[in-house]
């Protein structure tokens, strides 16, 4: 699975420390559809944004938090400039899947590739 690791610029802080250093994985269907079993399902019914920082929640894990407390309320207590970067490191990853399928598609493509071996 692919993961896009970084820092926050301010960080959240939790027992005194601050803790900046996350990774982000990709977006699974069952992070949305985890969404719509949790606490959370009618508001985010009702918000796109807010659907969006529950299933960010849900992809996040951070240094020192245990990922039990990663929860959509922590995140709406986030600096929104740390909430921008990780919707920035959500695009790298989405530009890391499409780079990484293009290059998969290529390879499979390619006259020297294992499975035109032989031919």
């Amino acid at each position: 699975m692919l993961e896009e690791k970084g820092t926050l610029p301010f960080g959240i802080e939790r027992d005194g420390a601050v803790h900046r250093k996350y990774t982000l994985r990709e977006q699974l269907v069952c992070d949305a559809i985890e969404v719509f079993d949790s606490d959370d399902a009618e508001r985010a019914g009702k918000s796109d944004s807010f659907f969006g920082v529950c299933v960010m929640a849900q992809r996040l894990s951070v240094d020192g938090i245990p990922q039990e407390e990663i929860t959509t309320a922590l995140l709406m207590t986030m600096r929104q400039t740390d909430f921008n970067e990780l919707a920035a490191a959500d695009k790298r990853l989405e530009e890391k899947r499409r780079t990484f399928r293009g290059a998969a598609e290529a390879a499979a493509k390619a006259p020297d590739s294992v499975g035109e071996a032989g031919a």
